[in-house]
């Protein structure tokens, strides 16, 4: 007689080997903060005390583990971008809440950022960076439009702007994690002026005739 898998003790055996993929990334995580961005396989693999065949059989591959720490701090910035989002109801708080959001993860987690952006791009995994950068301009998407639309105003512009603004903190974030010539408040708030007032703000007012 074949020997059948009791349901619960497969559910174990699942939840058990989620737990150790968790620790597993834990570690990897957490080599990428101690030795960088360019951290190898292997160093990632020692920090957890296994081999990087041992990693691999839990990540598939490098790929694998690249799209599984792109996932777990998607899920985490996605969280303070909502969090800003609900909080704030003023257009430019909430403007404000969002940019320092994305920035603030930026800041306190430099290392993984430079291995999520400049290292995942390389790989299969830019699709999964490009799916939550569009994910979070989709969540802006629907906060211009219901802020255009309780203004009464043209809401078809909504998404373009959503993923133009994705795309300046985007950028700005990866050159100030470089050269960091400024605080990231300072940074916020430059970039909250531009897109709140545009660049025709900065244009010299005549003076007054005399």
């Amino acid at each position: 007689m074949s020997r059948r898998h009791h349901p619960h003790r497969r559910g174990r055996g699942l939840e058990q080997r989620q737990a150790r993929r968790d620790e597993l990334l834990d570690a990897a995580v957490a080599a990428l903060r101690r030795h960088g961005a360019g951290a190898s396989m292997d160093q990632l693999a020692g920090e957890g005390g296994v081999t990087k065949p041992i990693l691999y059989r839990h990540f598939g591959d490098r790929d694998g583990l690249v799209q599984a720490v792109a996932d777990r701090f998607a899920r985490e910035l996605m969280e303070s971008l909502r969090a800003g989002l609900r909080a704030s109801t003023e257009p430019r708080d909430l403007l404000h809440a969002t940019i320092d959001a994305y920035l603030a993860f930026v800041e306190r987690d430099p290392e993984v950022y430079r291995f999520l952006v400049r290292q995942a791009f390389a790989t299969r995994s830019s699709d999964e960076l490009g799916g939550f950068v569009g994910e979070i301009a989709r969540e802006i998407t629907v906060v211009i439009g219901e802020q255009l639309h309780q203004a009464g105003a043209d809401t078809g512009g909504a998404e373009a702007w959503a993923h133009g603004m994705v795309g300046m903190v985007h950028m700005a974030g990866d050159w100030w994690l470089d050269r960091r010539t400024m605080p990231r408040s300072r940074l916020v708030a430059y970039l909250v002026d531009l897109l709140w007032d545009g660049l025709g703000s900065l244009r010299t007012q005549p003076e007054d005739e005399t």
